[in-house]
């Protein structure tokens, strides 16, 4: 195996919109270093995108989002190929880094018996930091085709609210923006979620269409009337679009969020994406508990459920990890 650096501004989106020069830049500019890297190996090529942070004296932490490309490369063994890479990129990490984590691809068999990574230095991190449960729903044959995949649950939502509601794309103003923005901190003081700081999501709109590569962002509105009542951020490449936030208020009983996500679907379909990722249910073996409330919502629209392997770090130096696994643990208990 071969890891060759490459600049991360001209970085193909090939998999994940989370594996691109886009999310470098939108995690460049919240305190990450972007990497990215071609990985050559027995005639077979691909590319990944590995963040690293500092979070202490002389201590990073290295992630990557939904890769490497663990299913199509030669080696017929997960583990055997990780551990290659992971050898291979503590060369060309800095010297800081005391851990490789990795939230690994969507597996494409959807088996919730999903392979867990335990020996060696591999350790299961007690959350994960990507969802390990997703609801994927294939859109290879259009628009007309996935509604027919709807189930009663959405069906009788939509003949409900897709009178009361308009729905449209943003169109980059500052006042509807922070309308939807004051939306979604309610949502999340309703559903007990730690939202996203208005700076970030407002970088992942204004980085739309800015770089290199083919993924998208927008934000799609629900309005009654002239009030937003609700919006749904979306990011898409060639391959997935993922809901990647949302936010409803409740009106009289009926949610503004079927006719957002309709709305996306179709814009999915439109961009010719293969798959529209929900983006989080809950996982395997009680993992994800918190996510079990937007299960029957997800799964009304069609698709099917996936899992994946749990967050697993690749330990580098086992001192400083564990100290920094410590103060994780402690943040999590006080959200």
């Amino acid at each position: 195996m071969k890891l060759v650096p490459m600049d991360y501004k001209k970085m193909p989106s090939m998999s994940s919109p989370l594996q691109s020069s886009y999310w470098a830049a939108v995690k460049h500019g919240s305190g990450w270093k972007p990497y990215a890297f071609t990985i050559e190996m027995e005639g077979w090529t691909s590319f990944v995108l590995v963040l690293v942070k500092r979070l202490f004296l002389f201590s990073s932490i290295a992630y990557i989002p939904f890769g490497p490309d663990v299913f199509h490369n030669p080696l017929h063994s997960v583990s055997e190929f990780l551990v290659s890479f992971s050898k291979e990129l503590k060369r060309a990490l800095p010297r800081s880094v005391f851990a490789i984590r990795y939230d690994l691809p969507w597996d494409e068999v959807n088996d919730p018996n999903v392979m867990h990574l335990t020996s060696g230095r591999f350790h299961t991190a007690k959350e994960s930091v990507q969802p390990d449960g997703t609801v994927r729903i294939a859109l290879q044959w259009g628009f007309h085709a996935v509604t027919l995949g709807y189930r009663d649950r959405a069906k009788r939502a939509l003949r409900k609210s897709i009178s009361l509601y308009d729905v449209a794309l943003w169109e980059g103003d500052t006042p509807s923006f922070k309308r939807w923005y004051d939306t979604y901190l309610e949502t999340a003081r309703r559903d007990g979620f730690t939202p996203r700081s208005e700076k970030y999501l407002k970088a992942l709109l204004s980085l739309d269409g800015k770089v290199h590569g083919d993924v998208a962002c927008k934000l799609i509105l629900a309005r009654e009337g002239k009030t937003i009542i609700g919006g749904l951020m979306l990011l898409m490449n060639s391959v997935d679009a993922i809901y990647l936030y949302g936010s409803t208020l409740r009106q009289d009983g009926i949610s503004c969020s079927y006719v957002l996500q309709d709305f996306a679907l179709r814009m999915a379909c439109k961009n010719g994406c293969q798959f529209y990722d929900m983006h989080g249910i809950p996982g395997p073996k009680g993992r994800g508990e918190h996510l079990a409330s937007l299960e029957l919502f997800k799964l009304s629209f069609g698709g099917q459920s996936y899992y994946r392997t749990p967050t697993t770090d690749y330990v580098l130096h086992y001192f400083r990890w564990k100290t920094y696994t410590v103060m994780e643990r402690f943040r999590y208990r006080m959200k």
